[in-house]
Parts: structure tokens; sequence; C-alpha cells
């Protein structure tokens, strides 16, 4: 069923009950035909606003209205009789939620609340239908005083006895009401006896039988007690509808012969038996929830009590335990039983009396004593060392007692012993360097400061990156962390540089200490100088991995290293590639110029391709005319990893045909390049450079100077990226771009402006999504021309939304990349768009994602400040699905954060995405800030965010995105639709 469909169903029951109620109560009337003594529809009406929300009023106005003409009023008296009695109940329901009060009457602030927003709006309704009663000539000017009173007293009294007995139904209460039916039938049983008392029985021959009517008060007070706020609202709906009926008929203690004082007395009852019912049901809820949270801490005191790894113990001051824990019980070896039958000193040794002396002293001094160490007696005989502290407690007896807190430091001295035995083994003959879990050095040996030329002062507190040589990458260092984190070690060959500045090479052994829980303590580093041995081990590596003529790698070197490149491309799952090159007509330049020429030519064309490529990439000599170049660590995508590579070729294309100087001799040389990529699949090295040779061929035989994949899709892959850029920079040239509108609401789907999403009407793919070329706008720098093309249309379209009334509160949310905060102009651009489009700063958001904000996070946040000061507003996109700095966040000038969908999408499946998404608000509101959710897609979501705080939300449970004809005509139609 649709929303829509709902809500007129919803009018039209209303309309029946409020038409039904009021004739009823009209067969009564108190003033005239118009004014009854207690007007039930009032309740019917502000129940139904607070369940239903305001979009139902129609249905109190089609009501009242029915109701008015079925007593004979004339049309014009029932629609202003009708507009005064929808008035009060929406000024009640208004200010209920603007007090935020629970019809569960669970809270004393709800019942005062209650009270006077009845109060308070049914003065509305009593002046429209007394002002109506008097402009149809039907009510004197001199009684309309009178008259007013009695109608308002009628009306506050029916919200007051209605609408709790019809806030209270719901499954959960009829459900604790069946549980309860033995004592609610003999409740019913009992209070129909106490009611017929009061109210119905006649007695003449008493004075004053106004008393009889506190017979009810007890009868009340256990429905408040024990069945709840049902139980409260049944009892004092039936109570008063009864000493109604009885006061009517001219029975009861308040058929007084004076019709004012009958009313009041009969007015001020049903007021007080509200009162009191709601005061005490209150009452009730909140020492229940008192006593809940009380007994949970006492839960979770025992709870820390029992599971604390320190032993706790409790001593009366002759030395009996009185209470204590499992651990002190561990520590003791005896049973609970046992200690309770023991005495202090059976546990300390004797030796002990002076400490325990000084100790004692200190307590009756300060409160306190310890920390100090002493030993106790084990059942066993045994002794452990033990660190002791406590405090002086006065228990609910008025006795002192002594609360002491018992540390096992067995395993810490045994510890103490082993360090010291390490302390002679730490000066060896190999450097060493200790640091801590950060890697802060702790302490260094001799043969450290010996080998580096650092004293212990100048390294202690430092790093080991004071030892830095930077000859080594991040990856190296990854690698070496990574073996550290998931071994608990690392070793092998790195490069240094001692405090002199010189660059040697050492082998080195780093070991986690690991303490009992398993995490690292600390990190233990052995090294020794390598620089003599290296030297032999180049010299021979040189002669057997090294091309002779061009010092570049060698095949058996290429082959070895593209062995590590496919075992790391697996690890990291990135894409690696390679390039086989070879100089086409080469032959003919020995033929023509000599072999001589011919190894300059391969010299240069060696040096130029390592001009090409990264240090980290490897440039090999085949033999004769070939050349590999080995590219790692591309993306892991195949498309991108394609793409970089072909840039690569590319650019070793370009390099290679520039013209060569060959001992005089002005030649110029092109090549063919061949690519094949690796990462994705088990392929072997002989197959790769087969793959690669034989793309090289496909590359001559395209007429040489060229470039070719081995892989036809992948080809096929590079081109259509290259089609889709071309395309994409002729979008933007010729603004084959559009803004959709998505709305973001906030309460009762309240509309209140809307994020805009750009789409792409390409003319042949038709219309592409930003998923689809944002990414690619970004790469090339084309998202600074879209993005300020967006910021231009979204503030055109503000200034002309504050033309219609329609549209003049509504506010534009509009995303912005890091590429256009980045821009030193950001703010000037930003600025002079609102200035030229005459759009209100107030009503323009910027959204900006986490990532963003924490890159160069000053120069961010003076740009924030510099737009917020001129009124532009601005929101946290996506907040939790990064890493934001707090003490970053609270210094941010922002308006709201936006929960992101991810975790909307299963916030009523995921615990975890409920309390992410419950922390967010929280933050939000202790940062002051606002906070609204998008991908809302459900009612139950909507829900759950709104019971949690959240009111604004952005999703298809609103509106999909809509292009701006669509999006205008949901304005007008919610516009429409909204109560006046």
């Amino acid at each position: 069923m649709s929303v829509k469909t709902q809500t007129v169903i919803r009018i039209l029951v209303l309309a029946l009950a409020y038409f039904a109620a009021g004739w009823l109560g009209l067969r009564i009337p108190y003033t005239g035909t118009h004014i009854t003594l207690v007007w039930l529809p009032t309740g019917i009406a502000v129940a139904a606003l607070i369940r239903w929300g305001a979009s139902v009023w129609p249905g109190i106005y089609l009501g009242a209205f029915l109701v008015n003409l079925a007593i004979g009023s004339s049309p014009s008296l029932a629609v202003g009789i009708a507009v005064g009695n929808t008035l009060g109940p929406m000024l009640a329901a208004i200010g209920l939620g603007r007090m935020e009060f629970h019809p569960a009457f669970d809270r004393r602030k709800d019942v005062g609340s209650f009270i006077a927003a009845a109060c308070v709006g049914m003065m509305a309704s009593a002046s429209g239908g007394v002002a109506s009663l008097h402009l149809a000539g039907l009510l004197p000017l001199e009684t309309m005083g009178a008259a007013w009173l009695t109608w308002w007293m009628g009306d506050a009294v029916g919200v007051l006895l209605a609408a709790p007995f019809l806030l209270s139904l719901g499954r959960g209460r009829m459900e604790q009401l069946r549980r309860n039916r033995k004592e609610l039938l003999l409740w019913i049983l009992i209070g129909g006896v106490v009611v017929w008392l009061a109210f119905v029985q006649d007695y003449q021959g008493t004075r004053n039988s106004l008393p009889l009517a506190f017979l009810t008060l007890p009868v009340l007070a256990w429905a408040a007690l024990r069945f709840g706020n049902t139980g409260t609202a049944l009892a004092t709906l039936g109570c008063s509808v009864v000493a109604a009926w009885s006061t009517t008929n001219g029975h009861g203690p308040f058929a007084l012969a004076d019709g004012h004082a009958r009313l009041f007395l009969l007015w001020s009852y049903m007021a007080t038996t509200v009162l009191t019912g709601s005061l005490i049901t209150a009452l009730q809820a909140e020492r229940v929830l008192v006593e809940k949270n009380l007994r949970e801490s006492e839960e979770k005191v025992r709870g820390l009590f029992e599971l604390s790894p320190l032993g706790i113990a409790l001593v009366d001051m002759t030395g009996r335990f009185v209470e204590f824990n499992e651990a002190f019980r561990n520590i003791c070896g005896y049973s609970a039983e046992e200690l309770k039958s023991l005495d202090y000193w059976t546990l300390t040794p004797r030796k002990y009396e002076a400490d325990e002396a000084r100790q004692l002293e200190s307590l009756e001094r300060s409160g306190r004593y310890g920390p100090y160490e002493k030993e106790y007696v084990r059942k066993d005989g045994s002794r452990v060392p033990l660190r002791l502290n406590g405090m002086l407690i006065t228990g609910n007896d008025g006795r002192k007692y002594i609360w002491s807190i018992v540390e096992n430091i067995a395993d810490r001295r045994r510890t103490e012993e082993d360090l010291r035995i390490a302390a002679t083994a730490f000066e060896a003959q190999v450097g060493i360097i200790v640091t801590d879990p950060e890697g802060v050095i702790l302490r260094v040996n001799r043969a450290f400061t010996e080998d580096t030329g650092y004293s212990a002062e100048e390294a202690i507190g430092q790093t080991p990156r004071l030892l830095k040589s930077g000859r080594h990458d991040t990856a190296f260092y990854a690698a070496m962390w990574d073996s550290i984190q998931h071994k608990g070690g690392w070793q092998g060959e790195i490069w240094d540089r001692r405090k002199s500045g010189e660059i040697y090479p050492k082998w080195m052994t780093i070991t986690a200490v690991k303490g009992d829980d398993g995490t690292t303590k600390d990190y233990v580093c052995t090294q020794s100088d390598i620089t003599d041995r290296k030297a032999k081990e180049d010299e021979i590596r040189h002669l057997a991995f090294y091309d002779p003529l061009t010092h570049l790698p060698n095949r058996r070197l290429l082959r070895d290293r593209l062995h590590h490149a496919l075992a790391a491309s697996h690890r990291s799952r990135k894409q690696g590639a390679l390039l086989f090159i070879d100089l086409d007509n080469f032959k003919t330049l020995n033929d023509t110029l000599g072999h001589d020429k011919g190894d300059l030519l391969l010299q240069q064309v060696g040096q130029r391709l390592a001009s090409c490529v990264r240090e980290e990439d490897t440039v090999a000599r085949l033999g004769g005319d070939e050349f590999v170049v080995m590219l790692e660590s591309l993306s892991h995508k195949s498309n991108e990893a394609a793409a970089q590579a072909e840039m690569v070729g590319e650019k070793i294309l370009a390099t290679l045909n520039q013209n060569y100087l060959l001992d005089g001799h002005d030649y110029r040389s092109t090549p063919s390049i061949g690519v094949t990529l690796f990462g994705n699949q088990h392929e072997s090295m002989e197959e790769l450079l087969k793959q690669a040779d034989l793309a090289m061929y496909q590359a001559k035989a395209a007429g040489r100077n060229a470039l070719r994949f081995f892989d036809p899709e992948m080809q096929s892959a590079v081109t259509a990226r290259v089609a889709l850029e071309a395309d994409l920079r002729q979008a933007v040239r010729e603004g084959q771009f559009l803004l959709y509108y998505q709305a973001q609401v906030e309460e009762r789907e309240r509309l209140t402006g809307a994020e805009v999403l750009v789409r792409w009407r390409h003319p042949q793919r038709g219309m592409v999504f930003p998923g689809d070329f944002i990414a690619l706008a970004e790469e090339t720098g084309l998202i600074l021309p879209l993005g300020l093309w967006v910021l231009e249309m979204a503030c055109a379209q503000l200034a002309a939304w504050a033309l219609s009334p329609d549209t003049t509160r509504l506010t534009l949310a509009v995303n912005v990349s890091a590429h256009q905060l980045r821009q030193p102009n950001f703010v000037e651009q930003v600025l002079a768009v609102l200035e030229s489009s005459g759009a209100d700063p107030e009503k323009l958001k910027l959204e900006l994602t986490e990532s963003e904000l924490m890159d160069n996070v000053e120069d961010t946040i003076a740009k924030m400040t510099a737009l917020k000061d001129r009124g532009v507003g601005f929101a946290l996109d996506d907040f939790g699905t990064g890493y934001s700095s707090l003490a970053y966040l609270k210094r941010l000038p922002l308006e709201k954060l936006k929960i992101d969908r991810s975790f909307v999408m299963d916030v009523l499946t995921d615990p975890n995405d409920a309390v992410i998404a419950t922390t967010i608000v929280a933050l939000a509101r202790s940062l002051g800030l606002e906070v609204i959710a998008e991908g809302v897609e459900t009612e139950e979501q909507r829900t759950f965010l709104a019971q949690n705080g959240c009111h604004a939300y952005q999703g298809y449970l609103f509106s999909r995105p809509l292009p701006l004809d669509a999006f205008e005509a949901l304005v007008r139609e919610r516009s429409a639709s909204a109560p006046a």
C-alpha cells in the first residue's frame, strides 16, 4: 500500500471516529445545542495527530463539519466551528512534538507537557467555536465568556480523557493486560462497585456527598501501579464518563443546584483524576527504571570484582577476611571457607611486622597504605612475592574496614633476573639496538657506537631512521615490517649511513620480543658491517649478471628479477608488465657503418631506456638489439595497468625516435615494442617472454615503430579508455551534461532541499552515470571545468528558486572534488559564482569527503572558514567510511555530518552498522552538528534513525534523483499537501 493511500484511509477513519464521538457527545449538550460537558473527539484528534502525523488533519475538519451539520447547523456555522476544532488539536500536537513528548507517559515531564498542550491548544478550539456561534446569532455577547469557558473545559477534558487511552493501545500493552487478566477482572469488578457507590447511588439523605468522589482514587492508583498507562487511561476515562453521565442526570456528588459550581467541580474532578493517574504512572515507570539501572550497576561492579586479574580483599581491623575475589583465592591457595576462618597474620610472615606497623600508621593517618612489597605464605607452604596497596573505608555498620589490591609479582621478579643475565650478553661484538614498540631507541651497545659513530646519548630517544641511507624504497621497508609482524622477525642485507655520512652495507637481524599476551613489547636488532664481503660479491655478481657492453642486467638477472616480481605481484595483487623492444633495421647499421657504431647505438639506447622508467623498474639487454623493460607495482585493475604500461611504452617510442650521434654520424633508429601484463594468472617466465616477443612481432607487422599488446582484449580496453577520454573532453567542450536533484527531507517528510547529481548525455551511449566517468575526470583534470559548471548551474538554480514561494526555502548540496579544493583560488571562484548568479550563499551547501579534508588540513580549514564567513555551509559526506581525526573534526566549520549509505543499508540487520549509525549521531550532537542519513530506502530504516536522533534523510524512500522539471513538480506536490 502506498503512503498516499494509507494517508487517505487514515483520514477517513479519523473523520468517522470524530463524527461518531461528536454525535454521541451532542446528545447531552450543556449549553444550547453546540456546547457539551465533555468533548471526547478532541482527544481522538490529538491522539491521531501524534500517532499518524499532521497529514491527517483533514479527517478532523471533515468529522467536525459533518457532526455540526448533523445537529442542524448552517454550512457556514459548521465551517467556522470545524476550523476551530481542527486548529485546537493541531496546536496541542505541535506543542507536544516540540516538547519531545513520550506517549507512554513514562516521565513526569510528559504529564506536565500533555496537560499544558491540551489546555493551551483547546483555547483555539473554544475561541473559534464561540466566535462562530456569536457571528451566527446563536450566542449573545454577554454569555460568550461563560460559553467560552465551558467549551474550553469540555474540549480540554476530552483531550485529557480520550488521548491517553488511545495512545496507550498497542500490542505490548494488550499483552501486559492479558498476562494480568485475573487481576484486571478483579479490578473491573471492584472498580465498578466503587464508581457505582461514588456517582450512581442516590444519597438523598446525605447532606454533602462530595467526598464520595474520593472513593475512586484508590481504584485509580491500583490501575496506575499495576496496569501502567493503559490501566490509568481506562480508569480515568471510565470514572469521568460515569461521573459526567450521573451529573447530567442529577445524580452523584457533583449534582449541585448551581450549574457553574456543578460544572467546575466535575471538570476539576476529571482533570485531577487524569493528573493523579498520569503522575502515578510516570513515577512508577521512573522508579522501575532507577531500580533496573541500579541492578545493572551492581552486576557490573560485581563482575569487575570477580574478573579482576588482581587480588582484591576486604579485611576488618582485627585481620579477618570479610570478602575477596577469585584472583586473591588463587594467590593464597585457600578455599573461600578456609580464608574466612583465617586471619591476616596466618598469611603474613612475622618478619614483616615492622613494615606492617608503618603501613598501618599510614592507613590511620591518610586513609591509604602502600604500595609496598612483601610475601604471603600459601596453603602449601610456598611463598609468593606480592605488591600491595589499599585504603580505609567505613562500612554500613559504622565499622572500619581495609580494601586491599594484591598483585602477584613473581613473574616480574623472574623477568628482572632474566634481564640481568641478558645485560651481560648485551655487550657483544656485534652492534645491538633495542627499541620500544614504536621504534624509539632504548639502548645500544658499544659495538654499535663504534660501528656507526653515534654515541649512546645521541642514539637513545631517536629511531633507526637516524641511520637511513635513502637507498631503499617504501616497498622494501613495508616487506620488512610485514615479515616482522607476521613471522616475528626479519633478517637481510641493508644499506645504512654512518654519522660521518658514509653509506655502507650491513647484515641485520630484527626480532620482535613478545609479551605474555602476544603483543610486541620491544624490538632487538643486531647488525654487522659487510662492506668487504659486499665488494667481493658485487664484483662476482656484475660479471655474472650484467651485460658488459651496456652494463644493463642480462638475461640471467632479468629472469631472477622477473621471478621475484611475479611473487611480489601475487602477494600485493598488483600487476606488472613486460615490454619487449627490438630495434628496427639494426643489421643495416652494422653492415653500413660497422659494428663499433652499432655498439655505440646499443649503449645510448640502454641509457635512454633507463631514463624512461622508475628506479624500481628493470631495463635488461637480452642480446643483439633486443631489450626488455619490466614494470612492477602497476594497478591491480587490468585496464588501468594496461594504460600505465602503454604510457611508458609511448614515452619509450618518443625517446628512441630522437636522433643519435654515433661518433660524428647523425643516425635515426626506431623501435618495435610488444607488451604483456602479468599478475592475474600463474604465468611462467618463459611464457611471458614469449608473449611479449609475439606482441613485438605484431608491432613489426603493423609497419614497425609501433606498440602492440599481446592480449587483443587488453588492446581493446586501452583503445576504449582512450576513446572515453576523448569523448569526455568533447562533452566538457560541448556541454553534454545535465543535473539531477535528489530530495533531502526532515522530520515528517518536510522537503528542505536537494543534492545535485551530474549525468552525461552521451550522443551514442545514452545516459552515463557518474560512476563510469568521474574517476576518469579526476585522473585527467577534467573534473575542474566539470565541477565549476556544476557549481554555476546549482547557484543559478538557487537564484531562480528564490523567486518562487514554493522553492525559495530550498537548499542545494554540491559535491566538491579534492582537485577543486586544492586550487589556490577556490574560495574566490566560489564567491565569484555566487555573486554572478545572485544566489543566496546560505542556501549553498558544499559536501566534502573525509579523505579530502585530511589532505593539507590547515589549508582546507582556512578555505572552509573563509566561505563559512560568507554564509556557505559545509557537510562531511560519507562520514565513517574513511579516517577522521577528531582533533581536526572539531576545528572544521561544518554544519552537518552525512551518514554513509553503506551503514544505513544494513542498519536493521547488522548490529555493527546500527552501532556506527547511532555513534555518528551522538558524535554530531556532541560537536553541535546536524546529521543527515543518505540511502534511506525503507520506512523501517527511517524509523530506526528517527528513534536514535537522526531526523534528516535522503534516499529512494522519499525520491529518486530527478531531472529539474520532475523535482520541481515534487516540490509543488509536497507544498500543496502540507498542512496550512
